[in-house]
């Protein structure tokens, strides 16, 4: 009668378990130039070679920031235009970007065969003046978000502090 039970019991398990699959994550990495950061939606916009439209990734508190030698570059020092990879995951049909490598400008080595350099500038649009006043306030805000951040940080390590004590 045991040895029945046992048997019966161990049937029962195998009918209730489901079979575990491995779940698998592909990361995939898109490089483009830096358009802009929209800190109240938390979205990186990134034009692309392969994308006729701007591509919007969206960072989560686990998205690393780096440069190419792997140190961290806060969002707000990326300059417009700045290049970048992206590596993300496709959650739906948002990407999640997990890590943004910025990368260094390309080094030209031009040879000059003339003594004299003219440049020639034209004066900004409104409109392009406008978007650089729009940049910077973005910049700034994202600066302040992150002082916060840390303020708050800070303010959460000295009060486990104080509590240990």
């Amino acid at each position: 009668m045991p040895k029945i039970g046992a048997a019966l019991l161990a049937m029962g398990l195998c009918v209730l378990c489901t079979e575990a699959r491995a779940q698998t994550t592909t990361v995939t990495t898109t490089r483009g130039a830096f358009t802009q950061f929209v800190p109240n939606t938390e979205t990186l916009v990134v034009r692309s070679e392969t994308s006729p439209n701007p591509l919007q990734y969206v960072l989560t508190k686990q998205t690393t920031i780096v440069d190419e030698s792997g140190a961290p570059v806060a969002i707000a020092q990326i300059a417009p235009g700045a290049l970048l990879a992206v590596e993300y995951t496709t959650t739906g049909d948002r990407m999640v970007a997990s890590r943004i490598v910025v990368q260094r400008p390309a080094q030209h080595v031009v040879e000059q065969r003339t003594t004299t350099t003219t440049t020639t500038t034209r004066p900004l649009t409104h409109d392009e003046k406008e978007a650089i006043e729009e940049q910077r306030e973005h910049r700034k805000e994202a600066v302040k978000k992150e002082i916060e951040q840390r303020k708050e940080a800070l303010e959460k390590a000295e009060d486990a502090l104080d509590d240990d004590d």
